[in-house]
């Protein structure tokens, strides 16, 4: 079986994304990143028992802090600001 790896905030866009997915006959793994602002969300687990799917929860700590005091690609000043967390990720 073909497999997927898809982000899954608990929101309803990651949701619908997922499942989708799951309607063309690929199984689906959920990954969720959680910093020292957002804890694990109680709601990552609800979607994820709801689509029938595995989810892995990324902890960022020391290393995303660093990163948000020293980005490499600047304070939001260039083309996407979110360059340097996308990159974490």
């Amino acid at each position: 079986m073909t497999k997927a790896v898809a982000l899954l905030s608990g929101g309803l866009d990651s949701q619908l994304a997922i499942r989708l997915i799951q309607d063309q006959g690929i199984e689906v793994v959920g990954v969720n990143f959680s910093s020292p602002f957002f804890g694990e969300s109680l709601w990552v687990e609800k979607a994820a028992q709801n689509l029938g799917i595995k989810v892995h929860t990324i902890h960022f700590g020391e290393e995303y802090l660093d990163l948000l005091k020293n980005p490499r690609y600047g304070f939001g000043k260039n083309l996407n600001p979110c360059i340097d967390c996308h990159g974490l990720m």
